[in-house]
């Protein structure tokens, strides 16, 4: 029961006596795919501390997995609106089974070999059954599971640069803070990120996938790049607040830290992903040392910390001195030791593997033998190959699924 309290403290970003997921024990007393899947959650924490051993941790598994498949069948056997309709109604059982496979990313972070994929897109099947793209259930429980799926949608987005699976008009993807932020269980509180922020990550997200889309094209995208500006201007404005500098004020909150994290990432991702910076721009590198300095400031343990991985391992990519990788290295071993998420090696593998490729092309480029525009970046080249899944962390870490 220890494991289960240590776990769900560190699952959202900002943990207190409202924290939903506290509240998953009591539930899933009544619920045996919830229970047995908290069950699988703590034996896999226990054993990255060395208290279980894998034979134990893979029966827990396997036992979940089967129950989550039972439950998934009995959905998928009828087509018929009808089918869908009970499906919809019964909101209790299903209900259950979607926090189930949400909560499937904190599995995924915690093993070496976990892929977060799969189990967004059964989430998004889901989320069309009960109709959760187009009204969000009015529960704890039903929110809190919409808006974890909200986040890890949009974020593995990123990391395998594709579009996300929720369509454009989900509701969550309308900015509103009133409605997801200032009431209980808070969008912001759980993932570290403001719902308007994840928004706009949202449109950077369908932005990118444009441009590239049109580059594969040789056609022109004069006119994604007016859309932009006009997105940059709406994110300056809406992020005005942080100076994008060292703070005079004093000691601030975590959370607020954690938030403008995410801040400058997104500007971050608009430079490489939209505008098509080179990594050794002046921008890039302004952009991705103002988040290091950030980062800098959020301790190991604090709270927030444990949903800084997104943010950080897209802005660890970017790093090109020595200093700044030993800084990467450095705040990854810390946070590692601490969590014991396992993903999280893979992930600063794959950004290892990245900073060789962007060594490599720039002694080819200061020797003269630059390579064609169009040539696959860095991180595509490293993500084709291996696969991001940093995403996985967001939240036991912010939202992993």
């Amino acid at each position: 029961m220890l494991d289960v309290r240590l776990v769900s403290s560190n699952i959202p970003a900002l943990d207190g006596p409202d924290n939903p997921y506290r509240q998953l024990s009591f539930t899933a007393l009544s619920c045996p795919v919830l229970l047995e899947t908290i069950v699988c959650i703590a034996t896999e924490h226990m054993l990255n501390f060395g208290l279980v051993d894998v034979s134990t941790a893979a029966r827990h598994q396997q036992r979940m997995l089967r129950t989550i498949g039972q439950n998934l069948q009995l959905i998928e056997s009828g087509d018929t609106c009808e089918t869908r309709a009970i499906v919809t109604a019964n909101n209790s059982e299903h209900e259950a089974l979607f926090a189930a496979v949400i909560l499937q990313g904190v599995i995924v972070a915690q093993s070496a070999d976990g892929v977060l994929e799969p189990h967004v897109r059964c989430a998004a099947f889901l989320m069309e059954v009960l109709n959760h793209f187009r009204q969000v259930p009015h529960n704890i429980l039903g929110r809190m599971t919409v808006q974890r799926f909200a986040m890890v949608d949009v974020m593995l987005a990123i990391s395998r640069q594709r579009r996300p699976f929720s369509p454009r008009d989900f509701v969550l993807h309308l900015p509103d803070a009133e409605t997801w932020d200032h009431t209980e269980p808070s969008f912001h509180k759980m993932t570290g990120c403001t719902q308007p922020l994840m928004c706009f990550l949202v449109r950077i997200s369908h932005l990118a996938c444009d441009v590239d889309d049109r580059l594969e094209r040789c056609a022109p995208i004069s006119d994604l790049l007016s859309q932009a500006h006009s997105l940059e201007n709406d994110l300056r404005a809406w992020g005005e607040h942080y100076p994008g500098r060292a703070s005079e004020q004093g000691i601030r909150a975590p959370l607020d830290i954690l938030t403008e994290c995410f801040y400058w990432t997104a500007h971050l991702l608009l430079a490489r992903r939209v505008f098509q910076d080179h990594t050794r721009s002046p921008r890039v590198q302004h952009l991705t040392r103002t988040c290091f300095d950030l980062m800098d400031q959020l301790s190991t343990g604090v709270g927030p910390d444990s949903s800084l991985p997104q943010p950080f391992y897209l802005a660890a990519r970017e790093a090109i001195t020595l200093e700044d990788r030993a800084w990467v290295r450095q705040k990854h071993e810390s946070m590692t030791n601490y969590y014991r998420e396992q993903q999280r090696n893979l992930a600063m593998q794959l950004t290892q593997r990245i900073w060789e490729i962007e060594d490599q092309q720039f002694h080819l480029e200061v020797h003269g033998e630059t390579q064609a525009k169009n040539s696959t970046s860095p991180n595509e080249e490293a993500d084709q190959k291996a696969g991001f899944e940093s995403t996985s962390f967001l939240t036991q870490s912010g939202p992993h699924l």
